[in-house]
């Protein structure tokens, strides 16, 4: 990919983002990586009169030479139960536009509602978030992650979550597994019962 795109997906209520200092350093670390020149600055990009506390999803794609903004209403999916898919070689450190390899291993998802992506024996992500696991307790999250999303990130620095190595096998220490990303936390309770990840 010589002149690759990202994405950025913001969380939009009314006329704020959230976290938007963790987007804005997300943005900044990429384009300092790939060398897009042209600084993008998220707290100047003009946000449209909606009149309402609706949440939206606002959509960012930026590469050297392309800079778009779109904004949608949010709804969340409902997600019923997941499929263990397994990739040892996926990387996705980076939000890319190009999703082929994750919708690749998506088409992999039989009848459930999405994937886990299992690698090196370890949990990561799945097709469109971060994962969460409450074990009665306390949460966590897999130090394995594929993207180190800013939801993520911001329960990791209100030690909300905590980090630790999750295998696999580890699953039935957990009672319920959460997906977490820039437009839900914890709260927003998109979850399955741990009974719901089909191996």
């Amino acid at each position: 990919m010589s002149n690759p795109k990202f994405i950025e997906s913001l969380k939009l209520v009314g006329e704020r983002f959230s976290n938007i200092e963790l987007h804005q350093q997300r943005i900044d670390l990429t384009s300092k990586m790939f060398s897009i020149n042209s600084k993008i600055e998220l707290k100047d990009i003009s946000i449209p009169n909606f009149n309402d506390d609706l949440v939206r999803k606002c959509r960012i794609i930026y590469s050297k030479d392309d800079f778009s903004v779109s904004f949608s209403e949010y709804k969340q999916r409902k997600i019923e139960n997941l499929k263990v898919v397994f990739d040892d070689t996926i990387d996705y450190s980076y939000k890319f536009e190009n999703r082929d390899r994750l919708n690749s291993l998506f088409e992999d998802r039989g009848d459930c509602s999405d994937i886990i992506i299992v690698k090196n024996g370890c949990l990561s992500d799945t097709s469109f978030s971060n994962i969460v696991l409450f074990d009665g307790d306390k949460y966590f999250t897999p130090s394995s992650f594929l993207l180190n999303g800013t939801m993520r990130q911001k329960l990791l620095r209100d030690n909300i979550i905590f980090e630790k190595e999750i295998k696999l096998e580890d699953i039935h220490h957990f009672k319920k597994l959460y997906l977490i990303n820039a437009l839900n936390s914890i709260e927003d309770n998109l979850s399955v019962s741990v009974e719901n990840i089909i191996s």
